[in-house]
């Protein structure tokens, strides 16, 4: 496989994780019922808890969008913006962290979601990782006179 087409299916892949974890959020507080834990804090704070939910669903699914053009421009040959694909990395890489060190608090019963949910950020980071890496060995030029080959004269 080559370097473009490993790069294109990992970052695909590290996209889906992305959008599908962004859509989970944006559900969670529906699916856990939050309202019902929630009614004794004040008001702001119910509100700040919601919203924060709400904008950090929002960039995580932004994220992976982004990833998707990035994907897509590795498709067609491009060069993609690499910030994009290096903060969803890194984003990637403090959640895996800190639910190893400060793991979610679970009923005994979800007990494998303290594997599952830092095996999702680990698996998701590799990808982003594996896509980096292979987008470091294709390097598209900037302009058409770049991808003309030079004679023996010019430097």
């Amino acid at each position: 496989m080559t370097r473009q087409r490993i790069a294109i299916v990992a970052l695909g892949i590290a996209a889906a994780s992305s959008c599908a974890m962004a859509g989970y959020h944006f559900a969670l507080p529906f699916i856990w019922h939050w309202s019902r834990f929630v009614g004794n804090i004040p008001a702001t704070i119910r509100w700040g808890l919601f919203a924060i939910n709400a904008f950090f669903s929002f960039l995580l699914l932004a994220g992976g969008l982004l990833t998707v053009v990035a994907a897509r421009e590795v498709s067609r040959g491009a060069s993609p913006d690499r910030g994009v694909l290096i903060a969803m990395a890194g984003f990637w890489t403090v959640n895996m962290l800190y639910q190893v060190v400060i793991p979610m608090p679970l009923p005994a019963k979800l007990w494998a979601l303290r594997l599952l949910l830092p095996g999702y950020a680990a698996l998701t980071l590799l990808a982003y990782l594996v896509g980096l890496r292979a987008l470091r060995a294709h390097r598209t030029p900037v302009n058409a006179s770049d991808a003309l080959p030079r004679s023996k004269g010019e430097s």
